[in-house]
């Protein structure tokens, strides 16, 4: 009998062959492991936003509706991967409306002592596209987002639950329109509710959004 140790010696080509066929069947299982474990999600949620009590945003705008989309990524990791946006407009009894668009990408962190619910932890950044009316001033301003989530597996790919995002808006290196400055000596346009507000002002906005969440894992 031919030992088999002994054959590869003698056979380069068949000793080859046997060193590649270990090294890409562990390579072939881990891939497909990645694949198996790798998994993405979809959603959006609906809700109120707010803008952050105490702030100086608060003094001024009134709460509404928002709604906003997410898309999230499984690896083999403890963090998750989310990208999302939102859209909001805030009123008030005087002239004054904020438009915002906050756009983020973050890092999520899934409590693992929670079995069979979903608790999410999370932080990132982005940009936020504002327009302040009436003198529709805009532009995008960097910012800083955390969120937390709560949610439940209601069936195999589909999840509800509750979410909060907040966010926290750079704008204070905007300067004063130049409209401001000729305003009160255009004809026909003084309006004392201009003056009774602090649309000019210029400051970090904070807002946060509070809703019910659907999501589908694709």
């Amino acid at each position: 009998m031919v030992d088999f140790r002994t054959a590869l010696r003698r056979q380069p080509l068949l000793l080859l062959l046997a060193t590649a066929i270990s090294v890409a069947a562990p390579a072939g299982l881990s891939a497909q492991n990645f694949n198996e474990e790798l998994k993405m999600e979809a959603g959006f949620w609906m809700g109120g936003s707010f803008p952050v009590p105490g702030t100086p945003a608060d003094d001024v705008l009134d709460s509404n509706l928002g709604a906003g989309g997410f898309y999230r990524l499984y690896w083999p990791s403890p963090f998750l991967l989310e990208a999302g946006f939102s859209y909001a407009a805030y009123k008030s009894q005087s002239t004054q409306q904020l438009i915002t668009v906050p756009v983020y990408a973050a890092i999520a962190y899934p409590l693992p002592w929670i079995q069979r619910f979903s608790v999410l932890l999370k932080l990132g950044a982005g940009a936020s596209y504002l327009e302040v009316r009436p003198v529709n001033r805009s532009g995008w301003d960097p910012m800083l987002y955390g969120g937390f989530e709560f949610s439940i597996l209601a069936a195999r790919r589909f999840r509800v639950g509750l979410r909060i995002d907040g966010y926290y808006i750079y704008e204070e290196f905007r300067s004063e329109p130049k409209e401001l400055k000729y305003l009160r000596y255009m004809q026909g346009s003084y309006d004392d509710r201009f003056y009774k507000t602090k649309e000019f002002e210029i400051y970090n906005p904070a807002f946060y959004n509070f809703g019910l969440m659907v999501s589908f894992i694709i």
